[in-house]
């Protein structure tokens, strides 16, 4: 008795594996999105938090430079955040974009 497998049943083992390898191709871009979704998110951060960090540090020098009170640091601090806010806001712009 010989043992040989049907064409069909060797063409369905073909198509099972060539699935299986486009589940780990899918899984694979999954956490690759994952990955680059907290990079995104991490971006948008800094670039909110560097304005305002620049910001207070312009105003902390001219405060300490012409003897203000604190009213430039309060005064840059604001404008800085609105600065970081303005920045992450093209990069998200640009982000959606660049999905199109």
């Amino acid at each position: 008795m010989s043992k040989t497998i049907p064409e069909d049943i060797k063409k369905m083992e073909q198509r099972i594996s060539a699935l299986k390898k486009e589940q780990k191709l899918k899984e694979a871009d999954v956490k690759g999105e994952k990955v680059a979704g907290i990079f995104k998110g991490l971006r948008l951060g800094l670039e909110f938090a560097s304005g305002t960090i620049v910001g207070a540090g312009i105003g902390y020098i001219l405060d300490e430079v012409f003897d203000f009170q604190f009213v430039m640091l309060l005064i840059f601090t604001i404008l800085g955040g609105f600065a970081g806010m303005l920045n992450a806001y093209r990069y998200l712009k640009n982000f959606d974009e660049d999905k199109k």
